[in-house]
């Protein structure tokens, strides 16, 4: 028996107009340190060690968060640098693109705009750092991310099956064309 998930990468031309909707009321927005590290990962709902985001963050990933007294209410995370997807796949960035890796908005601050406030304010920032494409990538059935790119102006770039054997032993994706790990 075999189980297939479909994963979107879609792509973003950052030179193309942003809008960044209206500012929240009552956040600050700034980039992420390491004092944050650990609050972000709690708002994941992971426990663990924060090495792994801490060498991210020395490597050059960016995090940019919104806060209102000292609380994080939302995240994005972005890297520069070649991105392993799956053990079998790694997604190769060219020179001045970037993916992003997560959008986090904390439950009780959703529907308020925030998402495309933070996602625009992100893009326009990376813009002005010389960047000029941004690719993120999501499974098919999750409405809300989809719907928060496609606002932002991504076009699905490209749509891979995930498959399981026997619903345990994964299998690398692949696109409609056969192609695996780049981008064009």
């Amino acid at each position: 028996m075999q189980t297939c998930d479909e994963w979107l990468e879609m792509i973003r031309d950052l030179n193309e107009p942003i809008s960044i909707g209206e500012a929240p009321r009552g956040l600050r927005m700034r980039w992420a340190e390491k004092r944050d590290l650990m609050a972000i990962n709690a708002l994941q709902g992971f426990v663990k060690e924060t090495d792994f985001m801490e060498q991210s963050l020395r490597k050059g990933d960016r995090c940019l968060l919104l806060e209102d007294n000292r609380a994080i209410r939302a995240f994005a995370w972005v890297t520069f640098r070649d991105f392993k997807l799956a053990l079998w796949y790694t997604l190769k960035l060219p020179p001045a693109w970037c993916y992003l890796v997560y959008v986090f908005v904390h439950p009780h601050y959703t529907r308020r705009g925030i998402a495309s406030y933070l996602l625009g304010s992100l893009m326009k920032s990376l813009r002005e750092s010389g960047n000029s494409r941004m690719v993120s990538g999501m499974f098919g059935n999750w409405d809300a991310s989809i719907g928060l790119h496609h606002k932002a102006g991504f076009q699905i770039h490209r749509r891979l099956a995930q498959c399981r054997i026997l619903n345990i032993l994964p299998m690398p994706p692949k696109d409609e064309a056969g192609d695996e790990d780049t981008i064009d």
